[in-house]
């Protein structure tokens, strides 16, 4: 997540979270719902970004509704990217 910037202190400045807390989080500190929409936002992550496992080979089992009530979660763009994923995966 912090990739691309170069100090805890740049992304302070661009969230108004401290650097000091910044370095807690690192540290493996939970994030709590409020900061991480504030870091999302100031980062301009997508809203529920750090919600997500960002892991390489993670499988997720979702039911129908699961799987819809995340979607809804996601952003305009994003769920026009997963409805063109879904359609192109139909059989023909």
């Amino acid at each position: 997540m912090l990739e691309g910037y170069s100090t805890l202190v740049e992304v302070s400045s661009i969230t108004g979270i401290s650097a000091n807390y910044l370095s807690q989080l690192k540290g493996g500190k939970r994030i709590g719902h409020v900061t991480a929409r504030r870091l999302e936002q100031g980062m301009g992550l997508q809203s529920g970004w750090l919600d997500l496992d960002h892991t390489e080979n993670t499988t997720i089992t979702l039911s129908e509704h699961e799987l819809g009530h995340q979607s809804l979660k996601l952003g305009l763009s994003a769920r026009m990217r997963l409805l063109k994923e879904l359609a192109a995966s139909l059989p023909n």
